[in-house]
Order: structure tokens, then C-alpha cells, then sequence
């Protein structure tokens, strides 16, 4: 697999805090990394040693397949946009001028990109209006369209629907979707807005006090939050034989306990499982949500907003 950003034990430490800690992480190229964890669980620190903003104290990482001493470590991040906190925009320019301008930074040859990101962020009608005057939706999508300026194959996102509206968030989460789509363009996702990020992310990595605690596909995390049932028994490899023979989905959890992902009988399981010698001690319905998820793999629910998977 192609990977975009690739780290091997980066730390970062400020004096004796350790805002990173260790930390192994891979974004594979085309995905939509939603990147969550608590507020100073390290997310935003992690996101300015990629962009160049800081410099790691420990580790290496890999950007667009240059390595972070590569003396050509500058050109990868030229093909690298991002939004850091707040968008990079200037308030007393119109939408065009705001894309001028980062043209101009850049050093490109021409503005031939500014109508067509213009049209594609959807403020193609503004006009002369001024981004002081936009809603904090339109600043979004703008700020989005200035990191597309140089066409980009990266983006970073730093909680990029923090404080919009519903149909802002909407207008975001399409404009994603369709540069991820349309365009392939990879992007990670800051954000803790659970329920919103499992409408976008095809990948995700969870950070906890520095540490990257486990990473995963959508479609794992999808498993992970099944309905199912949670039979504890007295011999869970009892219970294996039963569900074998009757071709029922089953994971095990530890030596007495399994969840089932099927709808079940309980009459009938007993009879089941009294024929083979296995005792049912409780059974309880789960329908795990990813916040659910999110608060089992990390603990405590600050900063958490509720998500269904």
C-alpha cells in the first residue's frame, strides 16, 4: 500500500511535556484519515510537525515519499494544503482576491486555477463581497479553496466544522467528498465531532496523551460497533461449537464471554447449548455506538459529541 505521511517514533516535547510521545502512524494515499482524540491529546502539535510549523524532537517521518531530512522535503510540502485552527484568509478580500493572493505566494505562473476552485468551493456568485462579510461556512469552503491553490494531492483539516451550522457542516462535508472523489486528493481530519467524521472517513487513527492508539478502516470500525449480543458462558469454546454448527457470526472476547451477531432464540440457545454441556450466564443486547466506542478505547467523555455508527 502507498502511504502520503508515514511516522516512526516521533515525539515532541515541550520542556518536560511530552505533547507526542512514540508515535507510529500511516495515511494511506487516496483515504480520508479521520484523525480523533480528546482536545491536547496531541492532534493539533502532530498536524504543525507535518506541515513544517515544528520540528520533531524525536523520530522521523515520511511526506509524499521524501523523508523529513530530505533536502526535497520543501517540494512535497508544495503539494500539501492545509487548514490549520482557523482558515488563512484575508477579511477585506473578496473570494477571488483571497485565491489571487495565495497564487501569488505560491509562485504560480497564472490564476487559471481561480475560477474553477471558485466554482468548485461554491462562491463562484460572490463576486466583490468580502470574506469579512461570508458566514463562517463560506470562510470554511474559502479556506479550503486556498489550500487546493496548486493543486494539491494532501490536506490537512484541523476541526474544519468547528462552530458551523448544519447546512455549513453539510456544504463542508460535501466539498470533501467530491475532491476526494472527483479530484483523489487524500485529506486528514482533525476533529472530534464523532458523528459527523463517520460520514466522511474511510480510514482512522485515535491519539491519546501523545500516543496513537490504534488505527483502523472504516470498515473495521463498522465491526467494532455491530449490534450483537453479549453471551457470557460457563465454556466459551462450548459456545464456539454451537455457533460453528449453526453457521452464526461470533467473536470472542475473553474465556467466558462472546458477542453474537445474530438474532437469537433464547429457548432455543439454551436447548442448544444444554445438548453440548454449556451453561448461559447473562446475555445482553449491544448496539455500540462509535462514541461508545471512542470512550472504551480512550476513557472519559470530554470533548466527545455523540456519534451513531
Amino acid at each position: 500500500m502507498e502511504y502520503i505521511f508515514k511516522a516512526k517514533g516521533l515525539s515532541k516535547n515541550y520542556g518536560k511535556f511530552a505533547a507526542l510521545a512514540d508515535v507510529n502512524m500511516e495515511i494511506p494515499k487516496g483515504a480520508i484519515y479521520g484523525f480523533v482524540g480528546k482536545n491536547g491529546a496531541g492532534k493539533t502539535t502532530l498536524i504543525r510537525v507535518m506541515t513544517g510549523l515544528q520540528k520533531p524532537t524525536q523520530g522521523t517521518y515520511e511526506l509524499l515519499g521524501k523523508a523529513v531530512d530530505d533536502k526535497d522535503i520543501s517540494r512535497a510540502r508544495r503539494r500539501m494544503g492545509a487548514v490549520v485552527e482557523s482558515p488563512a484568509i484575508y477579511l477585506d478580500m473578496s473570494a477571488r482576491d483571497n485565491l489571487i493572493q495565495q497564487c501569488l505566494m505560491l509562485g504560480l505562473p497564472d490564476y487559471d486555477c481561480v475560477d474553477e476552485l471558485l466554482s468548485m468551493i461554491g462562491l463562484a456568485d460572490t463576486g466583490k463581497k468580502k470574506a469579512r462579510n461570508f458566514s463562517l461556512g463560506m470562510r470554511q469552503r474559502l479556506g479550503i479553496g486556498v489550500a487546493l491553490c496548486g493543486n494539491p494531492d494532501f490536506i490537512v483539516l484541523d476541526e474544519p466544522i468547528n462552530g458551523l451550522d448544519p447546512q455549513g457542516i453539510i456544504e463542508v462535508r460535501e466539498l470533501i467528498l467530491k475532491l476526494n472523489k472527483e479530484k483523489g486528493i487524500t485529506f486528514l481530519i482533525s476533529s472530534h465531532i464523532l458523528d459527523e467524521l463517520a460520514r466522511v472517513a474511510t480510514y482512522y487513527g485515535f491519539i491519546d496523551k501523545g500516543h496513537i492508539v490504534r488505527q483502523m478502516t472504516s470498515k473495521e470500525l463498522r465491526e467494532e460497533c455491530r449490534k450483537s449480543i453479549r453471551m457470557k458462558v460457563s465454556d466459551v469454546g462450548l459456545l464456539t461449537k454451537v455457533m460453528e454448527e449453526k453457521r452464526i457470526d461470533y467473536k470472542v472476547v475473553d474465556s467466558n464471554t462472546a458477542d453474537v451477531y445474530a438474532e437469537l432464540n433464547f429457548s432455543e440457545v439454551a436447548k442448544d447449548f444444554e445438548k453440548v454441556g454449556c451453561t448461559i450466564i447473562n446475555m445482553q443486547e449491544r448496539d455500540e455506538s462509535l462514541e461508545a466506542f471512542y470512550l472504551s478505547l480512550l476513557g472519559g467523555n470530554d470533548n466527545v459529541q455523540k456519534s451513531v455508527c
